[in-house]
């Protein structure tokens, strides 16, 4: 079975139901073993601190862990990957997720147009 990261936006279309995740990528997470970073739980929740980004009541953890994905912790292994990227992405968030799947293995699926621009292995229009 192909695992695959997902990037923070997608997790939370899939969470919202929204219609921009596409059927495409709805058959991919449908599929597949779906990671989630600790970091993108983290992403979202300062973001709805700062009152960007509506989230639903109750554990993001638990819900995702509901959902059958794997929660993925932020490892030292990881900071390590990401301080070694020689991309140039500036977006700590981001580096970390590429790191993340470089190193755990995982395909990241993401829209993001400059995560997408780099060209890298390991990462996949979702």
């Amino acid at each position: 079975m192909k695992r695959h990261l997902l990037d923070t936006h997608l997790i939370y279309w899939w969470m919202t139901a929204d219609n921009r995740l596409g059927k495409a990528t709805q058959r991919i997470i449908a599929k597949s073993e779906i990671v989630v970073s600790t970091a993108s739980i983290w992403e979202m929740v300062l973001k709805n601190a700062k009152g960007k980004l509506p989230l639903p009541p109750g554990s993001l953890t638990e819900q995702l862990e509901a959902q059958g994905f794997v929660l993925l912790p932020i490892l030292p292994r990881h900071i390590e990957a990401a301080r070694s990227l020689t991309c140039a992405h500036a977006d700590p968030f981001d580096r970390l997720l590429i790191a993340q799947a470089y190193d755990e293995r995982l395909t990241l699926l993401t829209r993001d147009a400059a995560i997408l621009e780099l060209g890298l292995d390991g990462v996949a229009k979702g």
